[in-house]
């Protein structure tokens, strides 16, 4: 008799211990889906001195869910003394979550609005910056704040923005 109360004062606690953790786990998990963040960056991607290149645009990044998504680029293009505007949107397809905070989406088409006057091959070179691959988007997706968020690409951190 003696026994059994031993083990049940040690299973006890453990196990309580265990449903808090797994209650602490699963509440505090924020929902993948719809994921909306939005932001202004300027990207300076000016090769040689010579040649200036500078996109300063805002930027709406939004998973829908599991299957949709895009990201929306709007703002400037300053190519040497030419400036144009950039009205893109990057639609996302076939995604997912790859782990905890990296997401990987098909890029299924890119419509350039009636008003972007840029260049595809000057878009291109900002697509360059944000894929390794124009056919896949890739973003890590880091909470820095309550409701701001480190964006990352494949090769380096893109931007900060604030979930809506």
């Amino acid at each position: 008799m003696k026994r059994r109360i031993s083990i049940a004062l040690a299973v006890i606690p453990a196990a309580l211990v265990v449903l808090f953790i797994g209650l602490k786990y699963f509440t505090n998990r924020e929902e993948a889906f719809p994921f909306r963040c939005a932001t202004f960056t300027r990207y300076d991607l000016s090769r040689t001195e010579g040649k200036h290149l500078d996109f300063a645009v805002t930027q709406d990044l939004r998973f829908q869910n599991r299957d949709s998504g895009y990201l929306l680029l709007n703002g400037q293009v300053t190519s040497g003394e030419e400036t144009t505007l950039l009205n893109r949107r990057i639609i996302l397809t076939s995604g997912d979550k790859v782990d905890y905070d990296t997401y990987r989406y098909r890029i299924g088409k890119i419509i350039t609005s009636a008003t972007d006057t840029t260049p595809d091959a000057t878009f291109n070179m900002l697509l360059a910056e944000l894929t390794l691959d124009p056919s896949y988007l890739q973003l890590d997706r880091i909470k820095v704040d309550e409701k701001s968020y480190l964006i990352g690409g494949p090769l380096s951190y893109l931007f900060t923005c604030q979930r809506y």
